[in-house]
Parts: C-alpha cells; sequence; structure tokens
C-alpha cells in the first residue's frame, strides 16, 4: 500500500482538491468505514448520508457536489467520481501479483513451448508441444495450455484454468480460475433414437484486454473459430456456445449464457442469468437486464427485460401490474358473473314477449 499527499492524490486522479494539500493518505476506504488516513468516494446518490458522518481525509465526489461535509474531510471534485476512485485505487492499492517468479521445476513445460522473457509459470502447470507465450505473462499452479496455443504479453492465467489446442490469447488477457477455453461445444446430430456427437474442429480466439472471472466457459466452434472481441468483460459462471462472436467492451454478468452462432455488436450489456438462445444477432449497445430471455434477432441501441424479453419500459408496466393479478383475476371473474346473468336475464325477457310487446 502506498502513500501520498492530498495534493498528490488529486494531481492523479484528475480532480480540484478543497483542504490541507498536504494531508496524507495510505488508502481507500468506504465512507462508513474510513478512517484518518483513507480516502473515499461518493458516486451513488443513495449514499450522500455518510457524508455528514465520515472520518475519511478527503471524499471524491461529484464536480457539483453541494451537499453535508464532515468538518474533517476534504473534497476532491472530479467529473468522473468512480473512475476517479478507480485511478486512486490503482495508485494506492495496486494490483495483486503472483508470489513467484520464473518457471517452477514442477511444471511441465514441452520442450518445443516458447516462453518469452519474464513469464512466469508455478507448480504443476503443465504446458504442451508448440506453445507460445508472450512477455510477462503469469501462469499459475495448476494451470493447463494445450497444444499450439497462443498467448500475448502480459496475460494472466488463474489457477486450475485450461486452455484446449489451438487456443489464440491476445495480450493482458486475465483468464480466472477454473476457467475452461476451447472445450468441444453441445453438438450432437440426433439419429435414431440416438443423439450422436459432432466433432468439434474449431477453436477460440480471445481479443485484447479480455478479463474473465472464475469458472468461465468458452467452448470452440464447431468448423470454425468463437470469437471474444477486445475489451470484453465478463464475470463468474459465464457460459459462451460454439462459433459464438462477441463484439468489443461487451459485459457479461455472472450466470449469463450465450447459445451457439450468437453474434454481437460492440458495448453489449448482459445482465446475470440473462440468456440468448442460438443463432441471434444483436446490434450494438443492446442492454438485457438480469434473467432476460432473447429468442429474436434485436436491433442496436435497446434495453430489454423479461423472458421473453420486450423493451424495458414495457417490461417495467408489466412487472408493475403482476402484483394486482389475483385481485384484477377476482374482478374478472365477478364481471363474467354479471354479464351471464344479465345475458340470462336478456334471453328469459325475449322468451316471454317474442315480439317485443
Amino acid at each position: 500500500m502506498a502513500e501520498m499527499t492530498l495534493g498528490e492524490l488529486a494531481d492523479t486522479v484528475g480532480g480540484r482538491l478543497e483542504g490541507d494539500a498536504s494531508r496524507k493518505v495510505r488508502g481507500m476506504a468506504s465512507l462508513e468505514l474510513a478512517g484518518g488516513d483513507e480516502a473515499a468516494f461518493l458516486a451513488n446518490a443513495r449514499y450522500r448520508r455518510h457524508m455528514a458522518e465520515t472520518g475519511a481525509a478527503a471524499v471524491i465526489v461529484p464536480t457539483d457536489y453541494d451537499g453535508p461535509v464532515a468538518e474533517s474531510a476534504a473534497l476532491i471534485r472530479c467529473d468522473d467520481p468512480y473512475f476517479a476512485f478507480r485511478e486512486a485505487m490503482v495508485a494506492l492499492h495496486g494490483f495483486a501479483g503472483p508470489d513467484f517468479a520464473g518457471v517452477d521445476p514442477r511444471a511441465d513445460v514441452d520442450p518445443s513451448a516458447e516462453l518469452a522473457e519474464d513469464v512466469a509459470v508455478g507448480a504443476f502447470v503443465s504446458i504442451r508441444a508448440g506453445c507460445r507465450i508472450g512477455a510477462g505473462t503469469v501462469v499459475y499452479p495448476g494451470a493447463y495450455i494445450g497444444a499450439n496455443c497462443r498467448i500475448g504479453a502480459g496475460c494472466t492465467i488463474g489457477p486450475n484454468a485450461a486452455l484446449y489446442p489451438g487456443t489464440i490469447v491476445g495480450d493482458r488477457v486475465a483468464i480466472g480460475a477454473s476457467s475452461s477455453i476451447g472445450q468441444d461445444g453441445f453438438g450432437y446430430a440426433t439419429h435414431q433414437g440416438r443423439h450422436e456427437k459432432i466433432p468439434q474442429a474449431g477453436w477460440v480466439e480471445i481479443g485484447d484486454d479480455v478479463e474473465m472471472g472464475a469458472c468461465c466457459a468458452i467452448e470452440r466452434g464447431t468448423l470454425g473459430p468463437t470469437r471474444i472481441g477486445a475489451g470484453t468483460k465478463m464475470a463468474d459462471l459465464v457460459a459462451i456456445g460454439h462459433a459464438a462472436q462477441l463484439g468489443e467492451h461487451c459485459l457479461l454478468v455472472s450466470q449469463a449464457g450465450l447459445a451457439g452462432s450468437v453474434v454481437t455488436g460492440k458495448y453489449c450489456v448482459f445482465a446475470g442469468q440473462s440468456g440468448v438462445a442460438n443463432h441471434i444477432r444483436l446490434g450494438d449497445g443492446v442492454r438485457l437486464a438480469a434473467q432476460s430471455g432473447i429468442s429474436r434477432d434485436i436491433d442496436s441501441g435497446q434495453d430489454l427485460a423479461g423472458s421473453p424479453a420486450m423493451p424495458l419500459a414495457q417490461a417495467r408496466r408489466a412487472l408493475k401490474t403482476l402484483p394486482q393479478l389475483p385481485e384484477m383475476r377476482k374482478l374478472l371473474l365477478s364481471l363474467q358473473q354479471e354479464v351471464d346473468e344479465l345475458k340470462r336475464r336478456l334471453a328469459s325477457s325475449d322468451r316471454s314477449d317474442p315480439e317485443g310487446e
């Protein structure tokens, strides 16, 4: 953990300081828990209630913040306080690195594999024939790198992750623990009552700056590649089907799933447990709410929710109606009974006076 003055911190995050520039901080903390040697941030209005009591030395706030402030807290005003918080975290805490260097003697590295300078390989890693791994990449213990994989520079391969043969990984990619990249897709031909497996001859290509959490699964294509666009980020437990093509800078939250041959544009967002059926195409900037289900092509720029998914505004109206359905059902049954009674009376009246006299 680093130490810096508030003046240095404000310069680092590109903010304007209101307070003692010489006061020092050693880390970041939440508004509720921050101490006198820590900075905090306010990016969500719901936490304004903590501003008057926070013990933080300084708080990163929006440029136009005009609410309460603890007497002991300086302010660092920023146009984008959440990104400023990110920059402060990098400066004060940094990123966790491996506790090992070089190639562990317990690793199994094929003689034909090419490892660039400063590659770190942990214990019980298996790197097969024909692999190429770029400078500064870290492979944590227990990982498996299949034959002819290509991994770029500055990557992190988590513990027990598996990269199947032929996987291509760009630069600065982070693959979480126990994730599986390039396993066979879910491809079967049903014939005479049996599900016969189709060989999966494709591979996976992961663009630069992609990050994925633990236990993600990305299937190889049947005939060509499954592609993950540069800058895409995945949380834990995300599943991508064979031959899917994800655009750049997409976000996928835990338990989201895309079936085989799905094609997405750039900057799409898949909230938790959302899913897309096979062979669907999504345009740029499509955003799916949690547990949304997509079974048709979607044009660019749409926000959707529900299963089957519908425009977000329509889905909100439908969800708002759900709690009222029992009472609405009772009312409908009552109205139906009244209508039936009126029909019965009209029919009886017509029979007693057939000529309308």
